[in-house]
């Protein structure tokens, strides 16, 4: 059967101050706030399920310090599919582990693995898009799956995946009359990490690479099987959580902190991407912001996510305020970030995002504001 793991462990760094350690990421609500929309990114990716997965096939895998507050969010999802790992330890501990607990409940187990904390619209094909995935992985029980998104621009946050020879052709399942989509998976020829400009320019330009959504699908059995022969020692540690061997604890400190790409999907054989028919955002910096709410902005184009903004000679800049009752007044600047919360604000220039995490690094040993 068709299970759908929904990874939401993650702190989202570069959206400090907003996300922090006692309230990450996929628990924000990165709306425009003079809409009724407040719902949070984990509540918005749950929702997006509606009709693809009853809940009862649904797991969240977050960590021990998330649970409460991930449980709290959803008081009507069932706090035994939430899955608390011990220790934060990367996504292919975390895949690993929740195709261990899947195995033992359905040994058939076909999982669709989600991050908790990104923008997808419209939901119906993205249903679509993740049932021909699935179809996919039925036919071929042996193959990898991930979702690749036709970049729109040139982007550095993102990593990249070079398609290859076309694998595989057929109408995705429609849910509704005329909604049927023509897909392609293509075989992964690369895996390429977050590229400087240039590098991105060229990407952008071949036609030949999508951006990595970072959403797979696959048999449980077989994630577990290239775990094991790519990271051994990862395959024992989940052989002994397992079989009950040791403590949860033991086993997860013993596996090394390893992304899924770089145990896995960089070193497989039979990897296919299917193409997105979807629209995508990660909201990975701010910037995003612009992106989603382009309709938003004013002549000069600066975009107002509060109730009072006064921009003066400034352009391309991006405000974000918790306080209603908070003015924020730009005077002769272009293309900064202000990001206003009761706790801390964020002044920065948009090329200077990436570093945004050092904040969180300079702050771990200092302030509660991580």
């Amino acid at each position: 059967m068709l299970h759908v793991i929904i990874l939401a462990g993650g702190s989202g760094t570069r959206l400090w101050p907003a996300s922090r350690k006692d309230k990450p990421k996929h628990l924000l609500a990165l709306v425009n706030q003079q809409t009724e929309n407040h719902q949070t990114l984990l509540q918005a990716t749950l929702e997006r399920l509606t009709g693809f997965a009853p809940p009862e096939r649904i797991w969240i895998v977050t960590n021990r310090s998330q649970a409460d507050q991930v449980a709290d969010s959803l008081p009507r999802f069932d706090t035994e599919h939430i899955w608390a790992e011990p220790l934060s330890r990367n996504t292919a501990p975390s895949i690993g582990w929740a195709a261990v607990k899947l195995r033992q409940i359905d040994p058939d187990a076909v999982m669709v693995v989600l991050p908790a904390d990104h923008i997808i619209k419209p939901a119906p094909v993205f249903r679509q898009t993740i049932q021909y995935a699935a179809d996919v992985v039925q036919e071929s029980p042996n193959t990898l799956v991930t979702i690749g998104v036709k970049p729109t621009f040139p982007a550095t946050s993102y990593g990249y995946i070079r398609r290859g020879d076309v694998d595989c052709k057929g109408e995705g399942s429609s849910r509704s009359p005329g909604d049927d989509v023509r897909y392609s998976a293509f075989h992964v020829r690369q895996f390429c990490e977050k590229p400087r400009q240039e590098i991105a320019e060229g990407f952008y330009q071949s036609g030949e690479y999508y951006w990595n959504a970072g959403i797979f699908v696959w048999k449980a059995e077989t994630i577990l099987e290239l775990l094991t022969r790519f990271e051994p020692e990862m395959g024992s540690c989940l052989r002994r959580i397992e079989e009950s061997i040791g403590t949860l604890e033991e086993n997860f400190a013993a596996m090394k902190s390893i992304s899924i790409d770089y145990a896995v999907m960089e070193r497989a054989e039979n990897v296919v991407v299917l193409e997105a028919e979807f629209d995508w955002n990660d909201v990975g910096t701010w910037s995003a912001l612009d992106r989603l709410y382009a309709d938003l902005k004013d002549a000069q184009g600066n975009l107002a996510i509060a109730s009072n903004v006064l921009a003066i000679d400034s352009s391309g800049c991006t405000v974000r305020c918790d306080d209603s009752k908070h003015l924020v007044a730009l005077v002769g600047l272009q293309d900064v970030v202000v990001i206003q919360t009761a706790e801390a604000t964020l002044i920065a220039h948009k090329d200077q995002e990436e570093s945004v995490r050092r904040i969180v690094e300079e702050l771990k040993y200092k302030s509660p504001l991580r």
